[in-house]
C-alpha cells in the first residue's frame, strides 16, 4: 500500500509537469500601457484651408482660401510648433498672411491649441470717396482644434483675430498632411 501511494504521487507529479510545460507554450495576451497607444503629433505638415474673413468697423466679409505649412514637436501631452499661412480673400479683405507659434494640448488624436504671432493683411480702404488697398501688419491671436482622422491626415477648425490697422477676424476649416519624423501612432 505504501508503494502504491508512492507510485500515485510520482505519476501525479509527471502528469502535472507536462501540463505546466504545455501551458508555458500558450501565448500570453499583449501587455498594454495604462495610457495605451497614442497619436504622435511631431513632424512637418502642409495643407489647405477655406473659410471666411471680415473687417471690423463696417467692412464687408467674404470668402477666404489658402494654404499653410508648419512643424509640431510633442512632449508628453504638450505640442509646440510654428505655422505660416497665406490666404486670398474676397470683400473688403483682399489677402492675409500669418507666422505664428502654436501651443497645444493633445489627447490622443485630438489637439486643442492657441496661436500667437505676426499677421499681415491687405484691406480695401475708402479715402475721399476713392477705394484703395492698404497693407499693414500687426498681432495675431488664435485658437483651434485639430483631429487626426488618419495617420498622416488631420482636419482643423480655427478662429484668428488679427490686430492690423483695422481688426480682421478669420474662421478657417483646413486639412493637413503630416510627413517627416514619425507619421505612425507612437507612445509618450
Amino acid at each position: 500500500m505504501y508503494a502504491c501511494l508512492k507510485m500515485s504521487l510520482v505519476a501525479t507529479a509527471l502528469i502535472s509537469t507536462s501540463v505546466v510545460a504545455n501551458a508555458a507554450d500558450v501565448p500570453r495576451p499583449p501587455v498594454r500601457s495604462p495610457i495605451g497607444i497614442i497619436y504622435d503629433w511631431t513632424g512637418f505638415y502642409a495643407g489647405g484651408h477655406v473659410g471666411g474673413g471680415w473687417v471690423d468697423n463696417g467692412g464687408d466679409g467674404g470668402f477666404l482660401g489658402g494654404g499653410q505649412v508648419g512643424f509640431n514637436y510633442q512632449m508628453g501631452p504638450w505640442v509646440y510648433g510654428v505655422e505660416a499661412d497665406v490666404s486670398a480673400a474676397s470683400g473688403d479683405l483682399n489677402w492675409t498672411s500669418t507666422l505664428a507659434g502654436r501651443f497645444g494640448w493633445a489627447v490622443d488624436r485630438w489637439m486643442l491649441y492657441g496661436k500667437v504671432g505676426g499677421a499681415w493683411a491687405n484691406v480695401d480702404v475708402v479715402r475721399m470717396g476713392r477705394v484703395s488697398d492698404d497693407t499693414s501688419s500687426g498681432l495675431l491671436l488664435g485658437v483651434g482644434a485639430e483631429y487626426a482622422f488618419q495617420n498622416n491626415w488631420t482636419a482643423k477648425v480655427e478662429y484668428n483675430r488679427m490686430n492690423v490697422d483695422r481688426d480682421v477676424d478669420v474662421v478657417k476649416f483646413g486639412l493637413n498632411y503630416r510627413f517627416g519624423l514619425n507619421p505612425l501612432p507612437g507612445r509618450w
